[in-house]
């Protein structure tokens, strides 16, 4: 009988509010002050629910609620949200966080009259099918459960009603679920990706959809800084709610992958198995655990690679006539860590090398508007190139890049994968450490970067300002780092490297493989060994790489990822790859057996490079 009472006070309660406001995905005027509560950005340092020895009662609430993304004083989003019931609504959904022998009793209230909803991901793991838990307007229901295995995994609610929920896409009505094991609980923190998008008055905003693209309930870069000492041994769970694919890259530092999961089950890995990355392809509604030490002082990023998600463009648009928020030149799925002060574990040996890297800018260049070079006399288009020119270092070698911009827009140069000081990490007005600061590289100035090269492989250098039209543009190119006694053989190395021609493709000629559409044939011997360095680094998208002779497939060996080299178990032969997100490398060996032609196939899945490979006997030596 009270639970009756309960339900009815509750109906009545959202009825009143549902018709004295404006109740549908909107933007939220800076000044606008509504009688809906206001989301609470969630860190998911404190579980929800009332634990009572193994047993977690949790009320939830599904309600409207007004969404500031950025600052309290910007522009929202009206948007519907999780709450705990007697508490503020919150983006990410209330953490759900218990030991693997914890029984649940969870009531979801759906205060919403315009739609049911469908929970998702309210069940026991692992397990092989997603249980559904639909409840009408003004409605209760009440699930039961045992928690189940360890992991990372997350819950999210469906709005039923179409109208609510497309176009666009309404991935903030989720959080996380933890499952610890018993015992000791080791210190992490937990991020949850979510975004929310909706059509909107394109005449007065200037474009058609509105987004909203978070960690924690932030988009940067207002996001929580991270804070660690140099010597931290940090673990965090990554959670992408979303409908999107994330390649999460982490400046400056490699880090170990733990785990990966789903909503349904979590693939804890072995220490043998874990990968050593520096950017890691993180699937829609997956969860990633890493861990990582920062070893030397700075700031640094962690971030979505996917030019799109970190672009200025994702901010809230202030409508005409505002003056908007302060100028950053990301905006979205960006963290900041501000490692404090402390010693570094960056090595350098012999002399110092010097390089000159000239960016220029050809308008007249219907494909690649812009351009890096080495040649130091700058006088004409030769020694320019798309992708830039291939530049071979030596690990431990103190090398000094001077970039010198010839164009008429400012510019900045990231260097991708590289352990080094944080002022030369690229990151203009951002990258930071001994009291200097990568700055931003105005049209007819220069600057010197200090590279560490503390590792062998292939990364990556490219713009990281402006990101999408520059990247389009033209201004990347791949690095390598040699072994202290290796050399670099052109003949048996073959790089490449994906690129976009335009922010917007929409065929084949619109996307490149080192720089053009048509792939020069390649020529081998029989039981050489090459090494293939593909590295993607288009604003969006995924590719794969594969071999074959007489359309059957020939194996490919990886042997590095991100330029950390794998270890034995992991160099498993492969007919096709793995998916590659943008900011991923990754090397493989191929040793032919016998003649023939061969094709190298690298792309996307709608579209792929063919790039035909002669092989024959070597010829004998006389």
């Amino acid at each position: 009988m009270r639970l009756v009472f309960y339900m009815a006070v509750l109906v009545c309660f959202a009825s009143q509010s549902s018709s004295a406001q404006d109740l549908s995905p909107r933007i939220i005027a800076n000044q606008f002050e509504a009688n809906l509560p206001r989301v609470e950005p969630n860190d998911n340092r404190v579980p929800a629910g009332s634990l009572q020895g193994d047993s977690l009662q949790l009320d939830l609430d599904i309600v409207w609620a007004d969404w500031r993304i950025e600052t309290d004083d910007d522009v929202g989003i009206r948007v519907t949200a999780i709450a705990e019931r007697g508490g503020v609504p919150q983006i990410p959904a209330p953490l759900i966080r218990v030991r693997a022998n914890t029984s649940l009793r969870i009531s979801v209230h759906n205060t919403l009259s315009e739609s049911s909803i469908t929970v998702f991901g309210l069940q026991s793991r692992p397990s092989q099918h997603l249980d559904s838990l639909v409840v009408q307007p003004g409605a209760i229901e009440v699930v039961d459960f045992e928690a189940g295995s360890p992991g990372t995994y997350l819950y999210r609610v469906r709005l039923d009603d179409e109208s609510l929920r497309r176009p666009g896409e309404r991935a903030q009505l989720a959080g996380a679920f933890i499952i610890d094991p018993i015992g000791d609980m080791v210190q992490d923190r937990v991020m949850v990706m979510n975004i929310f998008s909706a059509p909107i008055d394109s005449s007065r905003y200037g474009r058609r959809f509105v987004e909203a693209l978070t960690i924690n309930g932030l988009s940067w870069p207002h996001t929580e800084r991270m804070t660690p000492a140099v010597g931290d041994t940090l673990r965090w769970r990554i959670i992408n709610a979303s409908g999107r694919n994330h390649p999460m890259h982490l400046h400056g530092f490699f880090y170990d992958v733990m785990s990966i999961g789903s909503m349904l089950e979590d693939e804890i890995y072995r220490p043998e198995d874990r990968r050593h990355v520096v950017t890691e392809f993180l699937r829609r509604q997956t969860t990633m655990m890493m861990e990582w030490v920062p070893t030397r002082p700075g700031n640094w990023l962690f971030h979505c690679h996917l030019s799109f998600h970190v672009s200025p463009d994702v901010r809230l648009p202030h409508g005409p006539g505002s003056a908007g928020q302060q100028k950053s030149h990301m905006a979205g799925l960006v963290t900041g860590i501000e490692v404090q002060p402390g010693p570094t574990d960056l090595i350098e040996r012999g002399e110092p090398r010097y390089v000159n890297l000239n960016v220029g800018e050809f308008p007249d260049d219907s494909l690649h508007q812009y351009q890096f070079s080495l040649d130091s006399s700058n006088t004409t288009r030769a020694g320019y190139s798309v992708p830039g020119p291939v530049l071979v270092f030596r690990q431990y070698e103190p090398t000094f890049v001077t970039i010198r911009n010839h164009m008429t827009i400012p510019t900045g140069v990231h260097w991708h994968g590289l352990e080094l000081d944080s002022w030369a990490d690229g990151v203009p007005g951002w990258s930071a450490s001994d009291g200097k600061v990568s700055p931003v590289i105005e049209p007819g100035n220069e600057f010197t970067y200090k590279l560490s090269l503390m590792r062998p492989g292939t990364f990556i250098y490219h713009s990281h300002l402006d990101d999408i039209h520059q990247l389009t543009g033209g201004l990347y190119g791949p690095l390598i780092v040699l072994g202290e006694d290796e050399e670099y053989s052109p003949e048996k190395e073959h790089i490449a490297i994906v690129g976009w021609n335009t922010p917007d493709p929409q065929s084949p000629k619109d996307l490149d493989l080192n720089g053009q559409s048509d792939q020069p044939t390649r020529y081998a011997y029989i039981g050489e060994t090459y090494r293939i360095r593909v590295i993607n680094i288009a604003p969006a998208g995924n590719v794969t790489t594969r071999m074959t002779k007489d359309d059957l497939p020939v194996l490919l060996t990886p042997v590095a990822k991100d330029g950390a080299e794998l270890p034995a178990n992991q160099r498993i032969s492969v007919d096709v790859s793995p998916r590659m997100g943008v900011g991923e490398t990754a090397d493989f060996v191929f040793t032919p057996t016998e003649s023939g032609t061969y094709e190298l196939l690298i792309g996307p899945g709608w579209y792929k490079w063919k790039q035909d490979w002669i092989v024959t006997e070597k010829p004998k030596e006389e």
